[in-house]
């Protein structure tokens, strides 16, 4: 009898007690683990923006106790190092990196020291490289979901546990989050501080404010405690990016109708320190070593103003000359390019965070008023928040990869909204569906079912057929590019277009393709330490030869190359010795000397089950730019 009830009793917690709720919440990480393991298998080919490889070199010098020091040597950070430093050293060999937050890499430092130095070794016939296998795709993937469980939660607070549910699962298909899972940009650690800063804030909110909106006993402890933690996690924000300063305003507005009639204006004063508090060390090492806060990053503003288009200045040792930058920061050109990145941002990025019927309900859902007012207070911050960064990414400028990688770069923070708009669009949705009487709940089900399939289709379409190539060429080719760099040693200095994929595939220090000709001489002959006897290669990828002839390569950012481009090497080139690189001898490599003899490069397949091209390293090609005699 007693084997009896012990059995009944299981059943009942299976089918309607706690053991349900692990059995679903058991399928739903079933669910997230599979999408995961799919979507990293089917679209995942390496990493293939610039920042993310950026900020993994930095992660894995940091891991090696070298501090946080770059192998990407920009011409404009050692311009500021030569003129703003103490000591006047642009120091190449230690190169401090000056131009990234450093939350992200630091975090990534800590996860490769959990495994043997082996990882970072790039294994004939490898794919993808093995940092980004197991520990950088996983990391932004661990991001994501646990971003997805706090909506979850909060979802439920907010509105309900059918709104919660929905959201959370359409939130779990949608293609946007999941596409940036896979770039290795810091997007998703931003995106789970950002939730979880706005989080803290509401549930001060809820604690202070009954759902009357009467105004509560003097706020308590747990109050001050959540506020304080919003604060602390806003700081770690900025300092996973720069722009994320723009939520300090809102933010702040927030903590001002929280506290209303409380000592409001205390609360944000002590706010806004705490938040500053936590930035202010990373600040004052950026002032100590350039005497600018945020080294060279506020540089961005002059970017793409008519005077400095594209990648022009970070590749420029000598801004200054003729009064360049300051017109470049001239009132006019920033105003020019802020009407012009507000526009994108608007009418290119904002559509296509999510699907458009989420986005076509939370923007009709905005002139509905829910009854309690702390969920309106937070859409009010969530809209202020949206505005302000749109303000602040056209003010600071932004990275011009945007033009090769569409949407998916680090500088479009409007996918940090998709979560929250999709709670409220589907808070929405369900408000509609109630009023419609159904005859047949098997036609509110079909509803719901509909509504749901055309919020996962993307996420559909991605995963099915045709396949990509095995690598996102061009321009990267991580197996080339980390056989050439096994031709020169690690203390050697090179120059490359493509630096980043140099300084992470490769592990030598490269500097970026300075703007002309004569600023490479002056690197060479006097910047780079004399025992290093000048830069030892210079690899010229289709990141640069593949761009628009006159436009870029003779009147725009690399016109300063153009003898180059046409075949023709300078008398006084130092790095005589010439040779393609695979695939299809489409990359060009000058050294020192000849360091390639009898050494046969890997020829990647470009696409699956395709045959290798033809040509080789070996065998030099007509193509391959002769120096002049």
């Amino acid at each position: 009898m007693a084997t009896e009830t012990t059995i009944q009793t299981a059943v009942w917690q299976i089918e309607l007690g706690r053991g349900k709720v692990f059995v679903y919440w058991f399928l739903v990480v079933l669910l997230a683990l599979g999408l995961a393991l799919v979507y990293t298998a089917t679209e995942f080919r390496g990493l293939h923006r610039r920042e993310a490889m950026d900020q993994a070199q930095i992660a894995r010098n940091l891991a090696r106790g070298e501090g946080f020091t770059t192998s990407v040597i920009r011409p404009l950070s050692i311009w500021r190092l030569k003129n703003f430093s103490k000591d006047g050293n642009p120091r190449v060999e230690q190169h401090p990196d000056l131009y990234h937050g450093p939350l992200y890499p630091a975090l990534l430092a800590g996860l490769f020291r959990l495994f043997p130095e082996s990882l970072f070794e790039f294994k004939a016939g490898d794919q993808v490289y093995a940092p980004e296998r197991w520990v950088i795709v996983p990391f932004g993937q661990l991001c994501m979901l646990l971003s997805l469980v706090l909506v979850y939660f909060w979802a439920k607070q907010l509105f309900d546990g059918r709104v919660a549910l929905t959201a959370g699962l359409l939130l779990l298909g949608a293609d946007a989050l999941w596409r940036f899972s896979i770039t290795g940009l810091n997007t998703n650690l931003l995106l789970l501080l950002f939730l979880f800063s706005l989080y803290c804030l509401h549930r001060a909110d809820r604690d202070t404010n009954n759902q009357n909106n009467q105004l509560s006993q003097p706020p308590a402890i747990a109050v001050w405690i959540w506020l304080g933690l919003s604060a602390v996690t806003l700081g770690l924000c900025f300092l996973t990016r720069y722009a994320a300063i723009a939520f300090l305003l809102p933010f702040t507005w927030y903590v001002t109708r929280i506290l209303r009639g409380r000592g409001a204006a205390l609360g944000a004063t002590l706010y806004v320190l705490v938040a500053l508090m936590i930035l202010s060390p990373w600040l004052v090492r950026n002032w100590k070593l350039s005497g600018n806060p945020f080294g060279i990053a506020h540089y961005d503003i002059a970017r793409n103003t008519g005077v400095f288009n594209a990648d022009l200045l970070p590749r420029s040792l000598d801004p200054v000359e003729d009064d360049q930058l300051a017109e470049a920061w001239s009132l006019r050109k920033v105003a020019s390019r802020f009407l012009t990145d507000t526009r994108r941002q608007i009418f290119a990025w904002l559509p296509t965070v999510g699907p458009w019927l989420l986005l076509g309900l939370f923007a009709t859902g905005v002139m509905y008023r829910f009854r309690r007012d702390d969920v309106v207070r937070l859409r009010h911050v969530l809209i202020g928040a949206c505005a302000a960064l749109i303000v602040t990414v056209s003010l600071s400028g932004s990275c011009s990869e945007r033009d090769l990688a569409g949407d998916l770069t680090g500088d479009n923070l409007m996918w940090l909204f998709v979560p929250l708009i999709t709670v409220y669009a589907v808070a929405f949705f369900y408000l509609l569906l109630d009023r419609i009487p159904f005859r047949y709940p098997l036609t509110r089900g079909l509803a719901i079912a509909t509504f749901a399939f055309l919020n996962v289709l993307p996420l559909i379409y991605t995963l099915l057929p045709p396949r990509k190539g095995n690598y996102e060429y061009p321009p990267y080719m991580p197996p080339v590019t980390r056989a050439v760099a096994e031709w020169f040693d690690r203390h050697e200095i090179g120059c490359s277009d493509l630096p980043w994929a140099m300084a992470w595939y490769g592990d030598r220090r490269c500097v970026w393709l300075p703007a002309t000709i004569e600023e490479f001489y002056e690197i060479h002959d006097f910047i780079i330490p004399r025992e290093r006897k000048g830069f030892a290669f210079l690899m010229l990828t289709p990141y640069m030869l593949d761009r628009p002839l006159t436009t870029q390569l003779f009147k725009g950012e690399y016109r300063g190359w153009s003898t180059v481009v046409r075949g023709r090497m300078p008398e006084r080139f130092p790095l005589r010795a010439a040779t393609t690189l695979p695939p299809g001898n489409d990359q060009f490599l000058f050294a020192d000397r000849t360091r390639w003899r009898d050494q046969q490069l890997p020829e990647p397949q470009l696409e699956r089950k395709s045959k290798p091209s033809e040509g080789s390293a070996n065998e030099p090609t007509s193509n391959v730019p002769a120096p002049e005699r």
